[in-house]
């Protein structure tokens, strides 16, 4: 009977060591595969808001600043932080299977937090991430982040204005692997969603069956605008890729080359660029060397989505 007792108990040990193993402390983190593997797996829909943001975060999910920074460029969050060091909070992980990991994470510096979504590959390479909440910057009445079943991400925002309107922002995006970006496919009323870049086009009468806003998100757009006749148009340009250290501006007219290719050519230097339509998407690809209006690593590239015409201004042509 002591034998089985012992042999029981022995079993036991073994089974107890091998389930050690399987938690990972924050201060075992030494590849991506640890990083990615340190974050709880979670179901989806998976949801974080302002006021979870506002509790208190579970201290066993605690990473260094250090090691976060390690495998998550410190640009995402700068922007937001500065040069303060907050707390960082592993808050979970989804996997989309054979594709994408999806991890949530949570910053805390005083009253200023934030939940960022970063996007790694299913060989735990860092691909992109994005802010999904903010608490502390500005004055929502709520916010929330959210990934659900479909890995389409959701923004959502609102807030109170005088006299007590309630006005609302929601973006969806999806991670677009061939496009390496998180790309907008809806924006919902009924704050202009360019916001704190100046568009010099923006007024500009946007009748033509091309013209309108073409966004992958707030920092990156291009803004297509009626030429002086059916054959041309005006567009903007604004982008800002690699979490802010690769920028890229331009402004100019562009000729149909084809029912559905508009040509830019930079009549005193080589600079080119070429804009497909198709359906309500543009397609971006600079021909000749812009260097003079953007960064040197990167260029005017991309898909970017049509975005809906709000109701309000609908109205304001009807009259």
């Amino acid at each position: 009977m002591k034998k089985y007792l012992f042999s029981l108990g022995f079993i036991l040990i073994l089974f107890s060591c091998k389930d050690d193993k399987k938690t990972l402390q924050a201060g075992e983190i030494v590849t991506s595969a640890d990083f990615v593997a340190f974050y709880p797996e979670v179901n989806l829909p998976f949801s974080v808001a302002d006021t979870t943001l506002l509790k208190k975060q579970n201290d066993s999910m605690l990473l260094e600043l250090n090691t976060f920074s390690q495998f998550i460029p410190d640009s995402i969050w700068r922007k937001d932080f500065g040069k303060a060091s907050p707390k960082v909070y592993a808050l979970g992980r989804a996997v989309e299977k054979e594709k994408e990991n999806y991890l949530f994470t949570a910053l805390v510096a005083g009253s200023k937090r934030a939940a960022y979504l970063a996007c790694f590959s299913k060989d735990n390479k860092f691909l992109q991430a994005m802010t999904l909440v903010r608490t502390g910057f500005d004055n929502y009445s709520s916010a929330y982040g959210m990934l659900d079943k479909k890995f389409q991400i959701t923004t959502y925002r609102d807030t109170k204005k005088t006299g007590g309107d309630l006005i609302y922002k929601r973006n969806v995006y999806f991670y677009d692997r061939n496009g390496d970006n998180f790309t907008l496919i809806v924006t919902e009323p009924n704050e202009d969603i360019i916001q704190d870049v100046f568009n010099p086009i923006d007024t500009l009468a946007a009748n033509n069956k091309f013209s309108g806003d073409y966004v992958q998100n707030d920092r990156n757009f291009v803004s297509v605008r009626d030429g002086k006749n059916a054959s041309e148009i005006i567009f903007f340009v604004h982008f800002e890729k690699n979490g802010g250290k690769c920028n890229g501006e331009l402004k100019g007219n562009a000729r149909f080359i084809s029912p559905t290719v508009a040509q830019f050519v930079k009549s005193d230097n080589p600079c080119s660029v070429e804009f497909t339509f198709s359906g309500s998407k543009v397609t971006m690809k600079e021909k000749g060397g812009c260097g003079s209006y953007r960064d040197i690593q990167c260029f005017f590239s991309g898909s970017y989505f049509k975005k809906k015409a709000s109701t309000s201004k609908g109205k304001e042509k009807v009259k």
